[in-house]
């Protein structure tokens, strides 16, 4: 009986991470403008990546939900996304109210999740009104 001393291929949802990782669109002026602004505050707690650079189902994400919400991949392979993974995020940064707030107020999660809903589906808008209320972030 012969054996292979191949490794067997590795999946794009069996990657394991380090720090919890961000991924967002990178061809998206609001998604990087705030993307730089968390990078800031978590300064290197989170790895932030374009979901240019991931492969297509990573974590078993398609590509398509990426371009529409951010994710945030936990250590433990959890991928939050929208609303919760921003929550966690601000948590992960120090800024813990926002995801109690999500968690524990009734309804508060249904309405960051709409609210972050309309804002993703107006990017353009909300970027420009973004760097008109912090022009020099």
């Amino acid at each position: 009986m012969a054996t292979s001393s191949a490794t067997p291929p590795v999946s794009a949802h069996t990657i394991k991470i380090k720090l919890p990782a961000l991924v967002y669109d990178g061809a998206c002026s609001f998604c990087k403008y705030w993307i730089s602004r968390w990078r800031r505050l978590t300064q290197n707690k989170v790895q932030y990546v374009p979901y240019q650079e991931v492969p297509d189902g990573f974590y078993g994400i398609r590509h398509a939900q990426f371009k529409k919400s951010v994710y945030l991949i936990t250590v433990y392979g959890r991928p939050l996304h929208a609303a919760a993974a921003v929550a966690a995020l601000l948590q992960l940064s120090g800024y813990g109210t926002w995801h109690w707030l999500y968690h524990r107020i009734p309804l508060a999660g249904k309405l960051a999740e709409a609210g972050y809903r309309i804002v993703a589906n107006h990017r353009n808008f909300f970027y420009k009104l973004t760097r008109l209320f912090f022009r020099n972030a």
